[in-house]
């Protein structure tokens, strides 16, 4: 009665818009010392404390600050820039040169929102002046922003990593093979739009434009060869990567793009801290309710149950699973609560956990762009000046698309998984 009391109790205080972060941390701490197993308290805070630990989840924090810096700089425009330069003359070239941008970035900084309010700006006027519709301009930077998730050195995969046990380098290698098949269903769905549409390529390739482009945004495509080649070549752990992210984010934007001063950085950092504050608050209620749960040994419980005896039916139901959660709950909270619960099940059926680890985080970024509460959705509802309703109408072909490389990742497992095949 007590697990039913404290799971009903964390649905209801979401239901009436309680913070999240109360929404799991108060039923935990009942269940965990006053209506069941009668811990401690010292006991409660010490996991509390100890959840928040980890090494690894320092590049959590480290990351979204690099994110932060780089979206109130100068780098994003020179991406932006280089990708027209190099493929804006060909047909859809500029709706294309966005996706190749939002992929760029997301291998910078691993948040999605941050590349909307960077490369959002940038790049909607010019699809709209370009003849594409308002709807699809939205659609396409609002859903292409999720990129960041599954591109290295993506937020949700350090996060599922660390509940999972899991390597993140791996993780990340089944991440990025998540995105280009969601890219290259992007880019698809594009040249069709294009063609149906009968939208004329006006621009015209020009060497001497991409080579002056390539030179200016020489140093923003040396960084994530900088952070990801320091992960895979064994220079840096995932966290010491993130901390390089950082600082080579400042020194560029300050000291060579000069785009930022240190009384603007002081703001991105008062700003980004408050964000990492409600992650980092998120992370110790999610990890204590996940504790009282694996007490009472819900995974176990989950895993027995006969209808995941058969790979095909567990995939779909934590899908299922995840899409739902994605519609109404914070990303990261998803990813903490969740990924111990379904872990047992998907193990017994022979899933690979590096896998499981691209679907969840395809599904998270799914959750992203979902009404009714999507982050993306009023991000790019602020960002751009449209409302819920035009929001709604510019995502809907794009949701298709992601559940159509869900489909593709989830039950193709070599889309994903061939790039950690051949390094590992």
């Amino acid at each position: 009665m007590a697990l039913i009391g404290v799971i009903g109790a964390a649905v209801i205080l979401l239901l009436v818009s309680m913070p999240i972060f109360l929404s799991l941390l108060l039923p935990a701490i009942a269940g965990l010392s006053w209506l069941d197993l009668s811990m401690p308290p010292v006991s409660v805070v010490q996991h509390a404390v100890n959840g928040l630990s980890t090494p690894a989840l320092l590049a959590v924090p480290l990351f979204m600050f690099a994110a932060d810096v780089i979206a109130g700089g100068e780098i994003a425009d020179r991406l932006v820039a280089l990708m027209e330069a190099a493929i804006g003359h060909i047909a859809g070239g500029v709706a294309i040169a966005t996706v190749m941008t939002l992929m760029l970035f997301g291998a910078i900084s691993g948040v999605g929102v941050a590349a909307i309010v960077s490369i959002g700006p940038i790049a909607y006027p010019v699809l709209l002046k370009r003849g594409y519709s308002r709807g699809f301009a939205l659609g396409l930077i609002l859903s292409g922003a999720t990129l960041s998730m599954l591109i290295p050195p993506s937020v949700a995969i350090i996060l599922y990593g660390l509940q999972a046990n899991q390597s993140i380098a791996q993780t990340f290698l089944a991440g990025l093979g998540a995105g280009v098949v969601f890219a290259v269903l992007l880019i698809i769905y594009t040249i069709v739009y294009v063609k149906i549409n009968s939208l004329a390529n006006v621009q015209k390739f020009d060497l001497a434009l991409l080579i002056k482009s390539v030179r200016r945004a020489a140093l923003a495509l040396l960084f994530p060869l900088i952070v990801l080649g320091g992960i895979y070549g064994g220079i840096t752990t995932v966290t010491e990567a993130a901390a390089v992210s950082v600082g080579y984010a400042i020194i560029v934007e300050i000291y060579v793009y000069k785009r930022l001063t240190w009384r603007k950085l002081i703001g991105i950092a008062r700003s980004s801290s408050r964000i990492i504050a409600m992650v980092m608050i998120l992370i110790v209620g999610g990890s204590l309710l996940t504790w009282y749960l694996t007490l009472e040994q819900v995974p176990q419980l989950i895993a027995s149950l006969s209808i995941f005896d058969d790979s095909v039916i567990v995939f779909l139901v934590i899908n299922l699973i995840f899409l739902v959660a994605g519609m109404f709950v914070d990303v990261n909270s998803a990813i903490i609560i969740l990924t111990p619960l379904i872990l047992p099940a998907a193990l017994k059926v022979g899933i690979d956990p590096i896998h499981l680890g691209a679907v969840i985080s395809l599904n998270v970024a799914i959750g992203m762009v979902s009404p009714p509460f999507g982050m993306n959705l009023f991000v790019g509802m602020a960002t751009f000046k449209l409302s819920y309703k035009e929001a709604l109408k510019g995502i809907w072909p794009f949701l298709v698309l992601m559940l159509i490389a869900l489909a593709i990742v989830t039950y193709i497992p070599a889309s994903t998984m061939w790039l950690r095949d051949v390094l590992y």
